[in-house]
């Protein structure tokens, strides 16, 4: 009896923290990153003790929302051009659809902008970027001096160019695609972080 009752007690459990995150992630994407924990426990039906046993700070609540997204959005375009036998291509879908998944939810933009929250996520994703950039290299589809560190970078410039064009980011995307290129590189880059 108590085995199943603790069971039951585990699901509760992570049913009350997926709520959570659900709606911390929606009251994100609504009010941006500043809105009160109270208003998110009430938006996930539970109370603030609850909310705080799962999450003990706000900046706990709100890494597990960033996981959540990258989870879902920027995981499965990782794995799968990690499958494409298009070394290229695969590139372009990193570039790509990564750029759209931040472009498009700006509250979660907010979130990755806070610096240190972020760090740790995008720390773990370098690892499949490297590897995708490896099979690009080896190909000879890009540059040999681009580095996985550039990555970030370089849909951070999407992502501000998205800010001042809209929806024509695309263009932009189109213009540093003809960049990566073995046959553009007229000139090695300068050293990361000069």
């Amino acid at each position: 009896m108590t085995e199943s009752r603790n069971g039951h007690v585990r699901a509760d459990a992570r049913r009350n923290r997926a709520a959570i995150v659900t709606a911390a992630r929606a009251a994100v994407e609504e009010l941006g990153d500043d809105v009160p924990l109270e208003q998110i426990a009430r938006r996930a039906q539970v109370n603030a003790r609850t909310l705080f046993r799962h999450f003990p700070t706000k900046d706990d609540l709100l890494a597990a929302v960033l996981e959540d997204y990258f989870a879902e959005r920027v995981e499965p375009v990782l794995l799968r051009a990690a499958a494409d036998p298009d070394p290229h291509r695969a590139l372009v879908t990193v570039l790509t659809e990564t750029t759209a998944a931040v472009v498009e939810h700006p509250g979660i933009l907010a979130l990755i902008s806070g610096g240190t929250r972020a760090a740790d996520i995008m720390t773990r994703h370098l690892k499949p970027l490297a590897d995708i950039l490896a099979r690009a290299r080896q190909a000879g589809a890009v540059r040999a001096d681009l580095t996985p560190d550039d990555f970030p970078c370089l849909v951070t410039m999407l992502v501000a160019s998205a800010g001042h064009a809209g929806r024509g980011w695309s263009r932009y995307l189109a213009l540093m695609l003809d960049s990566l290129p073995p046959e553009a590189a007229h000139t090695p880059l300068p050293p990361a972080g000069t």
